[in-house]
């Protein structure tokens, strides 16, 4: 199913977990084709909310971890598993998450990501002890 909103059904399931600190949220993305008519793509757009939304992500005492571009799907399907980024942001909370995608200000400049998208997944992580030394 592409996508680039959650359920109804998402949001609950998110709402309803524990508070446990931290929360990382993995970032699939996979970019239009298009080109608006100045010239700019769809990764153009993307970028512009990147620098909009940093100050309310900063407010919040969220950052960006780490943004990189996929170059091929080493391991599964090219068709249903090939993105074009990937993003780990973190936030101090659920709760913070939840607030900043209510927020009227972010609503207004999530309009670039959604012009900018034809799917993406966003996969809510915690951190676990890590298994290599």
């Amino acid at each position: 199913m592409k996508s680039i909103h959650p359920t109804e059904q998402q949001i609950r399931e998110f709402l309803a977990k524990k508070e446990s600190g931290p929360i990382v949220m993995i970032n699939l993305l996979k970019f239009k084709k298009e080109v608006d008519s100045d010239g700019s793509t769809s990764e153009d757009r993307y970028d512009r909310y990147m620098i909009h939304v940093a100050p309310i992500l900063k407010n919040l005492g969220g950052r960006l971890l780490w943004m990189g571009s996929v170059d091929q799907v080493f391991i599964g399907s090219e068709e249903e598993d090939k993105w074009d980024r990937v993003l780990l942001v973190e936030y101090p909370s659920r709760t913070s998450f939840f607030q900043m995608i209510s927020d009227p200000a972010y609503l207004e400049i999530h309009k670039d990501r959604e012009i900018a998208l034809e799917r993406s997944a966003l996969l809510p992580s915690t951190t676990m002890m890590s298994m290599i030394s």
